[in-house]
């Protein structure tokens, strides 16, 4: 069941619509609040509009590598797993 949720950055309020659990929810939240604040300071110098991007491509860049990381890590496993089980079948027979 869907659900309204807010997210506040810099006293503006972003309402959205999500079925997601609230832990997801407050976990991506935090990121981009934790994000939002670290780089508020330059607010007035590149404007609201920047600062929300530049989060963006921060956010894009590291769900990026992340999923490489995961493409890595299962390529890792498949490759343990195909080892571990290789002579096993001629053992087996």
């Amino acid at each position: 069941m869907k659900r309204s949720v807010t997210l506040d950055l810099g006293g503006r309020k972003y309402t959205f619509l999500t079925s997601d659990p609230q832990e997801l929810v407050d976990q991506v939240f935090s990121k981009i609040t934790e994000m939002y604040n670290s780089i508020s300071k330059n607010e007035e110098e590149v404007g609201y509009e920047k600062l929300l991007v530049g989060i963006s491509v921060n956010l894009a860049h590291d769900l990026a590598r992340s999923q490489n990381e995961l493409l890595r890590l299962k390529a890792k496993y498949e490759e343990v797993l195909s080892e571990y089980f290789q002579g096993r079948d001629e053992v087996e027979k």
